[in-house]
């Protein structure tokens, strides 16, 4: 695991984190910890995101346009 050293943090801001981690029953290092967990794993999805974006876009000169999947279902149902 890496450690981390966090300078000059708001001295309200760090009695806030101090606050709720009291208030959530956990240490503040504790707190700290599932917020950047919490954080990198937003980070993570934005990651993913936009690499399936880039493949989409890669895609639609070859596949056509993406037909409109409401449409497509309303002609299903309408059908039977």
């Amino acid at each position: 695991m890496a450690t981390a050293t966090v300078r000059n943090v708001d001295d309200e801001d760090y009695g806030i984190l101090t606050a709720g981690a009291k208030r959530h029953g956990r240490s503040t290092s504790e707190e700290l910890r599932l917020a950047i967990s919490e954080h990198a794993h937003k980070l993570k999805i934005e990651i993913h995101i936009e690499r399936m974006r880039e493949i989409r876009a890669m895609s639609v000169g070859k596949l056509g346009p993406y037909p409109d999947s409401v449409s497509l279902i309303r002609a299903i149902r309408d059908e039977e």
